[in-house]
């Protein structure tokens, strides 16, 4: 069982740079891949390019063919590349682009800010779920709004290791259906 020893906060700071945007961005995008909904269309896409090819045989149908091949190279091999281009492009938009963002991470709650910006708090509560990728946390609240917490923004390892052990005990408190986070 994880738990909390101490009221010390974690500390976390980085710059939010196009590459860091870009390390959000393919973490939600791969979180995006594990989805139902993309497994289904996956599933669809390949179940249609034996029918696709059948049709064009059988019947002239090359059209459908090739919109089916087009689908498909769309789906499995430039997916992430366009996400990667629009990303880009949107990136100097951010009002965060290229400024500082510390955070401050505590039973409590987390608090972060961006450089020249007032404290913001986000409770425990507000959290709808917390992944792990291989770069750092996508944080998730409601209405689409997610965080990004790389990992090299935690001054050492041992606050990377504590906010792991905040993140084991919110989820052990979410599966008990103590959803409120009452007792992090």
């Amino acid at each position: 069982m994880a738990t909390i020893d101490d009221d010390r906060v974690v500390r976390a700071r980085y710059v939010l740079d196009e590459e860091t945007f870009l390390q959000a961005s393919r973490a939600l995008w791969r979180e995006g891949r594990r989805s139902a909904r993309t497994r289904v269309r996956s599933a669809i896409v390949l179940a249609a390019l034996p029918l696709g090819a059948w049709l064009a045989m059988a019947h002239g149908m090359w059209f459908t063919f090739f919109a089916i091949m087009a689908l498909g190279l769309l789906h499995f091999v430039f997916d992430w590349p366009l996400t990667r281009a629009f990303v880009r492009r949107n990136f100097r938009q951010l009002p965060a682009a290229e400024r500082e963002i510390e955070w401050r991470i505590g039973k409590k709650g987390l608090k972060v800010r961006i450089a020249g910006a007032e404290w913001q708090t986000i409770d425990w509560r507000a959290l709808t779920d917390i992944t792990e990728d291989q770069d750092g946390f996508v944080l998730h609240q409601p209405h689409n709004v997610h965080h990004w917490l790389p990992n090299r923004a935690f001054a050492s390892e041992n606050d990377l290791a504590r906010f792991r052990q905040m993140v084991a005990r919110w989820q052990e408190c979410r599966e008990r259906g103590n959803v409120a986070g009452d007792k992090m």
